[in-house]
């Protein structure tokens, strides 16, 4: 598994699936979830610059980065951290794709095993049936996802909005460690470059295909 430089992997906060938690009644999860999908069904495309700080239970600064976002319906994603973190992730509506330019490696795995346990990836596809898998309350914009089931590393996602714009995202794991990101330059519905989600691996580099045969 490809780590960024604090030696947290990607998929680990990023991509695992949440632990549940009990906070919220099912009327409260059944509310959130029909506001959330109603918001994100508005929602074709989304671009964005981020700023990302992971602090561990402490709250001791383990990682600042930069980067960019790309999503759009159907189950399209584009991720990139900047310098010195760089690292890509692609998911093409097939294959999510995980490129390491350190350790000129890519990760290549099936997409619908990573949407099965994947909110960031629902985030272009209000309609998949995986929805059905985690609770999600809302309160003051904000919307707060947790799973059904306990397989995950992470224990909760959390959006907030500022009116239609996702503004912030906040990924919390099993062990207290807190991903906070903020969004900038956001454009939302705008027509976003095609070949962002056509992903070919780079000369020289090595595929670890995890993809089923």
């Amino acid at each position: 598994m490809i780590k960024l430089s604090t030696g947290i992997p990607i998929v680990r906060w990023l991509l695992g699936s949440l632990l549940l938690v009990h906070s919220v009644s099912f009327a409260q999860a059944v509310d959130g979830q029909h506001l959330l999908k109603q918001r994100l069904s508005q929602l074709k495309t989304f671009q964005a610059n981020f700023s990302q700080r992971v602090t561990d239970a402490h709250k001791t600064l383990l990682q600042e980065a930069e980067g960019n976002i790309v999503l759009q319906y159907p189950n399209q994603l584009y991720w990139r951290l900047h310098e010195p973190n760089d690292n890509v992730l692609v998911a093409d509506g097939l294959t999510l794709w995980q490129l390491d330019p350190f350790m000129e490696q890519v990760v290549a795995v099936d997409q619908k095993a990573a949407i099965d346990n994947n909110p960031l990836i629902l985030l272009t596809n209000p309609n998949d049936k995986a929805w059905l898998e985690y609770n999600i309350s809302e309160k003051n914009n904000q919307f707060v996802i947790t799973p059904k089931s306990q397989q995950g590393e992470i224990a909760k996602l959390v959006l907030s909005f500022d009116g239609a714009n996702l503004v912030a995202m906040q990924i919390i794991d099993g062990q207290q460690q807190v991903s906070d990101l903020v969004f900038t330059d956001i454009q939302q519905n705008h027509k976003v470059e095609q070949a962002l989600f056509k992903f070919v691996v780079p000369e020289g580099y090595e595929l670890d295909d995890q993809r089923a045969p």
